[in-house]
């Protein structure tokens, strides 16, 4: 259907599986020649929930945030086992750089560098507030 023609019953079940399925209400108003007010109409009335892009973003962030403390976790572990390895002035100076490093970034993530919240304590809290 062209835009400015009432949604039929069927064309608006195809329009609810395609936002079931994943798609954005932007590409499925294109899909169907519709206008996103519509599109976001019909799944407001079928009870589709919305993520705003700004969401999606700082769902992102977060998971992203996540990940990157376990990775440091897992550097902290690697330093601490080559700690009882290291031989030399040359190779304890470099690996305690990479530590100081790995130390500095988790502290920054968990609420580090004068704030009382870090990063990703902000962002949860924000979150939060916005739910």
């Amino acid at each position: 259907m062209a835009k400015g023609t009432p949604v039929s019953e069927a064309e608006e079940a195809e329009i609810c599986e395609a936002l079931k399925s994943g798609k954005s209400q932007n590409q499925t108003a294109k899909d169907f020649d519709r206008a996103p007010d519509t599109i976001h109409r019909i799944a407001d009335r079928n009870g589709l929930v919305y993520t705003s892009p700004k969401k999606a973003h700082e769902a992102r962030t977060r998971y992203a945030s996540e990940e990157r403390i376990g990775l440091l976790a897992n550097c902290l572990d690697k330093g601490r086992d080559l700690l009882a390895e290291c031989e030399t002035p040359r190779g304890y100076k470099d690996l305690m750089i990479g530590i100081g490093i790995g130390l500095d970034k988790r502290h920054q993530e968990e609420g580090g560098g004068g704030s009382s919240l870090g990063e990703i304590k902000l962002l949860f809290s924000k979150m939060e507030a916005e739910s």
